[in-house]
């Protein structure tokens, strides 16, 4: 139950973060500055002035979240730490770049290069050296063996299965098996994988909790399933993926 909460909280917070998007927020240049209008149903209007803005060269990209002037670029009103503004410009969706690097949702993308900088899709994106699921780089073998798993559930095309023909991705987190023949994929759970030897979650071996705690003496690769997305269990009776074995019928 917390590790399917835990999950849904991730979504949600995506889900937020997407409706903030869509939410009547703008800005306004005006005589005396330039003001970001934020709303949504539960505060409301509220007008901020960007007292660094300078309204006589300010511009509202395509994507009106991403605004600049003649020093600074902004998303959803705030200054996006080292962007050049002379060279910055939108691509689509989330994405941007400047002469340096990308950007995704005013973030820079981890090690990204503007050079070859090309979108993929609304969470993957590649440059002339790695690919990048939303900011973070997956730090693959090879650009050009990169390819995406389809999701069968088209309800969270945010959590998808990638390769590069040397190792498989869970969104950002490698899988860290050295076999990769032998490594199994379950597509349409959490982030579970497994080979001849170790389950692994994400980018972890599942005998250890986020933490690097080991809860988890042995697990069988050989019987280990995935019933329900999060749930999991092997031989010798059910895991709880964060905290241990756990009675099966919990």
């Amino acid at each position: 139950m917390v590790q399917a909460s835990l999950n849904s909280i991730k979504f949600l917070g995506l889900f937020l973060f997407i409706l903030g998007l869509i939410s009547c927020n703008k800005y306004e240049v005006e005589k005396e500055g330039v003001y970001y209008i934020n709303w949504n149903e539960a505060r409301g209007s509220q007008k901020t002035l960007l007292s660094e803005a300078d309204p006589e060269t300010f511009e509202i990209l395509s994507q009106e979240e991403y605004g600049k002037d003649i020093n600074w670029v902004y998303f959803q009103g705030a200054i996006i730490p080292g962007a050049d503004a002379k060279s910055f410009e939108f691509i689509e969706d989330l994405y941007a770049k400047d002469k340096n690097r990308a950007y995704y949702g005013g973030d820079s993308i981890e090690g990204s290069s503007s050079k070859g900088f090309r979108v993929i899709d609304s969470y993957y994106s590649a440059d002339f050296k790695d690919v990048y699921y939303t900011n973070k780089p997956l730090h693959v073998c090879g650009t050009q063996t990169f390819k995406i798993f389809e999701n069968q559930n088209k309800e969270n095309l945010y959590q998808r299965w990638s390769t590069d023909g040397c190792f498989y991705y869970f969104e950002h987190y490698k899988v860290p098996s050295t076999d990769y023949k032998d490594v199994y994929i379950f597509k349409e759970s959490a982030g579970f994988a497994k080979d001849k030897e170790w389950v692994y979650l994400e980018g972890r071996k599942l005998n250890y909790n986020e933490q690097g705690v080991l809860i988890i003496d042995t697990i069988d690769s050989k019987s280990f399933m995935v019933t329900n997305y999060i749930e999991c269990k092997d031989k010798f009776g059910c895991i709880n993926p964060y905290l241990g074995r756990k009675a099966c019928n919990e």
